[in-house]
């Protein structure tokens, strides 16, 4: 934001205080001006007239010229290489020790001829070339015909003599985006009054003209119609304030328009009244089609922007820019003024995405004051009627969505001092409040402040206290260290098993990965093995590939490897743990991807990945946080058999909750994801029971001093059997003498029979207080046999 220090004196006495000293009181009031500029300087000017004007006699294109500097300096003579240099023009010269930007101005001769000076352009003061016409550029400056000679106050009688403050207006604090309250922060620093110019406009008639709003991103809509005004250029004060604060002149009613933007922080719009096919304005967002736009070219605008609309026809892309078709020109005659209010986030979308950021966009985006419109449309109309000779004025039309509600906060002088470690008396914070325009109504132990309309940013008590304490000044703060308690920090149970398990993972060769919580629409439920909650979705993302949180991790480390394997490193070791977040539940969980293959040997030697490598690590991140056997199972898989290969996947039960499966990927998701020919298994399990899970104390016993009798035993059962369904029988019936019992064998096919299949099991037998004799290991093996054939049926294999 470009503030013109000469502007602002208007409205609040500078007098006594530099451009530094004020810089720098803004900046330690938290709004800091990151540069102090002039419009333009130079030493050693002066007015003159150029009296003659002859051929320099050994060039084709110098002049050398004798300029009249007043009685002060007399008549000197200048050689000049200006085309538009002649006698009876006045200039501005800078004489002999002279400093302009491009550097000091010393006498010479050229080819021999003195010359005592130089003829200036205000490109030449430093003068931005965008202000400047091209004739302008070409040549010397000049000057009216009634410009005084010998003048030296030369920035002075152009205008330039301003000093422009560039703030840097951060997100919280678009009231600065305003002159007035640019003033308004000047006077509460420095204590001084503020005077914001009073508008006292009377309408002449009732307008036809009708504003509303469908849709709710336009919350309040207003206009006037004003008319028989006459377009023209603007008056001298008006430019030179507009080029201070970087907006280039085009005719009296557009700079009206920026100026009044400028200076109040509410964008405003002209529309040729004559040019609308009816009087009737209204803001939209289901408009698709082409726009074009006072820049002469066509946008694409889609349903979600804003356009004001007459008679459904777009008639401006809102907040953003206008249509060429109602354009305000030389022969426009009636206008309507539209003063509106949109929504910021629409506005930064469109204009984003049409490349069109603009001051009146950044102001909507940043946020507006909603209440404003009435002063603003009158404080326009008031300038329209002095500058564009303005003969009727309407009275102003209004849609309003939106109720005006006083904003009051309570506080205490107490929570103010806790909260910033001060000792501000009552009177202290009840003045510096009011030297900020909060209105304060002071209780026994509280206080209210009303807030003022245009300070979006303050919410709370907090705000209130920031407010004091940058004003009164951070020094006010006492220097002590605060008294803390030392304690020793510690993960809590959660945390440190989370920790263990990738630590256990990482010790196993696994490579931790860290992927996008974002994720695009398309995705949220690709490889959701898990959870089918609903998502949370991003109001405005930046990115469609950014769009929703997801609920699980598998498809975002299956591209992972992807990536990786379309770049030659086939063998992948992939891990990654992250929370996930829906509209009903939260879950910590964990992925894994193997693809390729075990590097054993390094190089020398690998073995594919398979399901048992998945098992494995489940048993031991199982082991790891003291999980008995007893206490979780695997299960045949009988879900997502398109996206896990049917036969070798599984479901992990967890205290008779399902909290994972994982298993070898269907072959077509192999070729889905690009995966060539390698094996992949893959894992997504959600570790919250386990994180949380009471497990008991290890428990050391001591080695048995016995031998144990291991024996084989081999069983024909039908094929819808389970190993884990007889191993649990076994151990049933062989209590404790059973201490192992572990498949070694499976075999469909000859001499078994149709439907049937054998099943080889080696039991273990042990005891710790006596060596086991046959007549004991028969016996339980009779009982094992028994209870096998009375719960499946089984066959003793011969």
């Amino acid at each position: 934001m470009l503030v013109s220090l000469k502007n602002i004196k208007e409205y609040v006495s500078l007098e006594g205080l530099t451009a530094e000293e004020i810089a720098n009181g803004l900046t330690f009031a938290g709004v800091e001006v990151e540069e102090i500029r002039k419009l333009a300087s130079g030493t050693n000017l002066v007015i003159g007239e150029i009296k003659t004007c002859v051929a320099h006699p050994d060039s084709d294109h110098l002049h050398i010229l004798n300029v009249d500097l007043g009685e002060k300096y007399g008549v000197e003579q200048i050689v000049c290489g200006a085309p538009n240099a002649r006698a009876g023009l006045k200039v501005i010269v800078a004489r002999v020790g002279a400093k302009l930007p491009g550097g000091e101005i010393k006498a010479g001769v050229i080819r021999g001829q003195s010359s005592n000076g130089m003829c200036c352009s205000l490109l030449e003061l430093g003068v931005d070339a965008k202000y400047l016409s091209e004739y302008q550029q070409a040549g010397i400056e000049e000057l009216p015909e009634d410009a005084p000679v010998g003048e030296e106050n030369v920035l002075g009688y152009l205008g330039l003599d301003d000093e422009v403050l560039n703030l840097k207006v951060l997100a919280n604090r678009p009231d600065l985006l305003s002159l007035f309250n640019v003033a308004r922060e000047i006077g509460a620093i420095f204590e001084r009054k503020v005077t914001i110019p009073e508008v006292d406009e009377k309408a002449d008639f009732e307008t036809d003209l009708v504003v509303g709003s469908k849709t709710d991103k336009c919350t309040q809509f207003s206009g006037k119609e004003i008319r028989d005004i006459t377009v023209k250029d603007s008056p001298k004060w008006m430019k030179e304030y507009l080029m201070a604060m970087g907006v280039r002149s085009i005719n009296n009613i557009v700079d009206i328009g920026n100026y009044v933007m400028l200076t109040t922080g509410q964008p405003l719009h002209m529309y040729d009244a004559d040019k609308l096919s009816a009087a009737n304005l209204t803001a939209r967002d289901d408009y698709e089609g082409d726009f074009v736009a006072l820049d002469e070219k066509t946008y694409k605008v889609i349903p979600g922007d804003i356009v004001i609309c007459c008679n459904k026809k777009p008639m401006c892309l809102g907040g953003v820019m206008g249509s060429l078709e109602c354009a305000v020109d030389e022969n426009t005659k009636n206008i309507y003024i539209e003063s509106a209010s949109f929504d910021g986030a629409t506005i930064r979308h469109t204009s984003s995405r049409l490349g069109l950021a603009s001051e009146s966009s950044s102001r909507f985006v940043k946020g507006t004051n909603h209440f404003q419109a009435e002063y603003v449309l009158n404080y326009a109309a008031s300038l329209i009627r002095k500058y564009c000779e303005g003969e009727s004025f309407s009275d102003i039309v209004t849609y309003q969505a939106e109720e005006y509600i006083d904003k009051k906060i309570t506080s205490s002088v107490e929570r103010i001092n806790g909260r910033l470690g001060t000792s501000f008396t009552p009177k202290q914070i009840k003045e510096t409040l009011e030297r900020l325009h909060f209105k304060v109504f002071m209780g026994d132990k509280t206080f209210v402040a009303a807030v003022p309309s245009w300070r979006l940013d303050v919410t709370c008590d907090a705000d209130l206290s920031e407010e004091v304490i940058r004003l009164l000044g951070f020094e006010n703060v006492k220097s002590e260290l605060p008294c803390l308690d030392t304690r020793v920090g510690a993960l809590t149970l959660e945390q440190g098993r989370l920790k263990n398990i990738r630590y256990l993972l990482l010790d196993k060769g696994l490579d931790e990965c860290l992927t996008y919580s974002l994720i695009s629409k398309k995705e949220e439920n690709l490889f959701n093995l898990l959870n089918n909650d609903e998502h949370y979705s991003i109001l405005n993302p930046l990115t469609d590939e950014r769009e929703v949180f997801r609920t699980h991790i598998l498809h975002s480390l299956l591209k992972v490897a992807t990536y990786n394997v379309a770049r030659q490193n086939k063998n992948l070791a992939l891990f990654e743990t992250s929370h996930m977040i829906s509209k009903s539940s939260k879950s910590t969980n964990l992925a894994i991807v193997l693809v390729g293959k075990e590097a054993r040997q390094k190089e020398m030697e690998g073995i594919p990945y398979d399901f048992y490598h998945m098992k494995g690590l489940v048993e031991a991140i199982m082991d790891m946080l003291g999980v008995e056997a007893s206490r979780y199972r695997f299960d045949r898989n009988k879900e997502h058999l398109d996206e896990l290969h049917p036969g070798k996947s599984a479901t992990i039960v967890f205290q008779n909750q399902v909290i994972g499966r994982f298993g070898e990927l269907h072959p077509n998701k192999i070729a889905e994801y690009d995966l060539g020919k390698s094996s992949a298994v893959v894992l997504e399990m959600n570790l919250d029971s386990l994180l949380s899970a009471k497990v008991s104390t290890i428990k050391m016993s001591p080695i048995s001093r016995f031998p144990s009798v291991s024996r084989d035993l081999a069983f024909v059962v039908d094929k819808t059997v389970e190993a884990k369904d007889l191993i649990k029988a076994i151990k049933f019936a062989g209590k404790s003498l059973v201490s192992e019992a572990q498949v070694f064998d499976v075999y469909e096919g000859e001499h078994v029979g149709e439907g049937k299949k054998s099943i080889a099991i080696s039991v273990t037998y042990s005891c710790d207080n006596h060596t086991l004799i046959d007549k004991e290991i028969i016996e339980v093996e009779n009982k094992i046999k028994f209870e096998l054939t009375k719960q499946f049926k089984a066959e003793l294999r011969g």
